[in-house]
């Protein structure tokens, strides 16, 4: 089967002086190429915990994550990110003494791109504004262009759209679902708005330890 993702009887717990808490017991998941997977629950159920694994920011206690059928850990997390996986956070980290051309270059220096995502976007007129000078639904926009800058296979987005209002959550996600089915690319969006369930080809929440299809 073609898949862009995969982890491998992954166990992750964290560990505090009061107790142990396993999120993940023996996880066996995969996503084919060109799909995209909507994660809903709650917060603190570990949708966080899931993106960071199959990110390489974080790492399982035991467990494979595969992308493209190669082996995925903290020490080779910086690959990935640079040619496969096109992360977007919840905050958008965006510098402040940089304009939006100048932060987005700073991931790529393909201009051609960096003007046909502004374009794609709508919002190619705050090209050489600040972050300060535009509005957060603008902002998380930018973080979207910031994202495929690279042309990754992969878009994984945690919580995208926790800090905008529903006019803007809307216009995020609709971005994200036609880019990925106009390039054909991989996408992973966490969220605890269930609303957006049906505009992704599966749906999984978080349960006993598991993803279980919703």
């Amino acid at each position: 089967m073609n898949n862009i993702l995969q982890t491998q009887k992954i166990n992750k717990s964290y560990v505090s002086p009061v107790e142990t808490l396993t999120v993940f017991k023996d996880l066996d998941f995969n996503l084919q190429k060109g799909k995209s997977l909507f994660l809903f629950g709650p917060s603190g159920c570990g949708k966080s915990t899931f993106l960071n694994m199959i990110t390489g920011l974080d790492e399982p206690d035991s467990g494979k994550v595969l992308i493209n059928n190669k082996s995925l850990n903290i020490s080779n997390s910086s690959n990935f990110l640079k040619s496969d996986i096109g992360i977007i956070f919840q905050d958008h980290y965006l510098l402040n003494e940089l304009n939006i051309k100048d932060n987005l270059m700073l991931k790529s220096e393909k201009e051609e791109q960096l003007d046909f995502l502004l374009n794609f976007l709508d919002i190619k007129d705050i090209k050489l504004k600040y972050p300060f000078q535009i509005s957060n639904g603008q902002k998380q926009r930018v973080c979207v262009a910031r994202s495929l800058m690279n042309k990754p296979q992969l878009i994984i987005a945690d919580e995208p759209t926790s800090y905008l209002d529903k006019v803007n959550s809307d216009k995020v996600i609709e971005l994200l679902i036609n880019y990925t089915k106009q390039f054909n690319t991989s996408l992973v969006v966490s969220s605890h708005d269930i609303s957006y369930k049906n505009l992704f080809d599966f749906s999984y929440t978080i349960k006993d330890m598991k993803l279980i299809k919703c």
